[in-house]
């Protein structure tokens, strides 16, 4: 078994430091806490989680909590975030927690009596909306927490994109190939990401003098079979787009099969850009032809997001609790002149 004292020969460091380190204390600089928890990592130490919670009174536990779902694609999509977020936190000598609630619950109660009941040290959310309650709630209750994404109400720790720079940049890239009948596939509007990239994709048209259509633009979950059948009722209108954004790459796919159903091309009859989240099963260069669009990959934010919430435990006031990741564009293949 790995010992605090095998990480400190193999860093030169004293069991104390490492020990601190590990433990996330503000007197360890970042990159000695970066050092340390690599070569942790790659000796493959585990703290004993039992006597960890008896010296620090803390579990080492971080809890996810979700309504259930019975569309298999949102499940989908989050057993993907699940794998990448439980990895990462592990990494750091922590344990993740997924509690499913029933379809429809009230997830904000649920935090409340999960945090009551002690044994949780922190909670990761995701998808917040404008004056999110789950968020009221664990600020309320002086929980630690962190959110992938944002509630620009309210102050809290995030790990987030720019998601105005989404909306511009791909509508602003169509435009400059000459395309103005342009649909917009968007996630859900109850959710903060997706009220910025309407935002965006409406300044990019701002700036270029064109009027969008509102009909072009759809708020809807974000998933392949919505991709699809959407599509296809853009497509059998008496104005149909000659080019489509899509909110994910999921949603995307269903474009891909729609345009095909309808004996179309891409990008010759139909110009298609989506946001690449980096799904292992939806990735952009399985698409034929491969998929442009902006990119950032989950995989980086759940790096940061996971230490980041183990300095928020530890009780850590350090300013980049709130962090916008970096965004690029990629032309791909699927967008064309007109």
């Amino acid at each position: 078994m790995v010992t605090l004292k095998d990480i400190s020969r193999e860093v030169g460091l004293s069991v104390t430091q490492v020990s601190r380190a590990l433990g996330g204390h503000a007197d360890v600089n970042r990159d000695t806490r970066d050092k340390v928890q690599r070569m942790a990592t790659r000796l493959g130490y585990r703290p004993n989680a039992i006597a960890r919670s008896l010296k620090t009174g803390r579990s080492g536990i971080i809890a996810m909590i979700v309504a259930g779902s019975r569309d298999p694609q949102a499940n989908a999509h989050l057993f993907e975030i699940v794998m990448g977020l439980s990895a990462e936190i592990s990494a750091l000598g922590l344990q993740f927690v997924l509690h499913v609630g029933q379809t429809g619950a009230d997830t904000t109660q649920l935090h409340a009596d999960l945090y009551r009941s002690g044994g949780i040290d922190g909670f990761v959310l995701i998808g917040p909306a404008p004056d999110d309650p789950r968020i009221a709630c664990l600020l309320r209750l002086g929980a630690p927490f962190i959110v992938h994404g944002r509630d620009p109400a309210q102050s809290h720790a995030f790990v987030d994109i720019d998601n105005f720079a989404v909306g511009e940049t791909m509508a602003d890239h169509l435009l400059h190939l000459g395309h103005r009948d342009i649909a917009f596939l968007n996630g859900p509007e109850s959710e903060f990401f997706a009220l910025e990239r309407r935002r965006g994709v409406a300044a990019a048209f701002a700036k270029h003098g064109v009027t969008p259509d509102p009909a072009l633009t759809l708020s809807i979950p974000m998933t392949e079979p919505n991709g699809r059948t959407n599509t296809l009722r853009l497509l059998d209108a008496a104005r149909p787009p000659t080019a489509i954004i899509a909110g994910n790459t999921m949603l995307a796919r269903g474009v891909y099969q729609a345009t095909e159903s309808r004996g179309l091309n891409v990008p010759r009859d139909l110009s298609i850009l989506a946001h690449d989240d980096g799904l292992e099963l939806f990735a952009s260069e399985s698409f034929d032809p491969p998929l442009g669009g902006t990119v950032a990959h989950l995989t980086t934010a759940w790096v940061t997001l996971s230490a980041d919430l183990k300095q928020i435990i530890a009780g850590q006031d350090d300013p980049f609790h709130t962090r916008v990741l970096d965004l690029t564009f990629t032309k791909g293949l699927s967008a064309c002149a007109i």
